[in-house]
């Protein structure tokens, strides 16, 4: 049995994780920051 297939969902897992981590969460992070500052409390 090859764990061929399992490695490179592992690794692409990983990646993607990656890129959300340091990139899609920054920019929502940013853009809630930018409403949440329109409105006045």
């Amino acid at each position: 049995m090859s764990n061929g297939p399992l490695a490179t969902v592992v690794v692409g897992g990983l990646i993607t994780s990656t890129l959300l981590t340091l990139v899609v969460l920054p920019s929502v992070y940013q853009w809630f920051a930018s409403e949440r500052r329109d409105v006045s409390v």
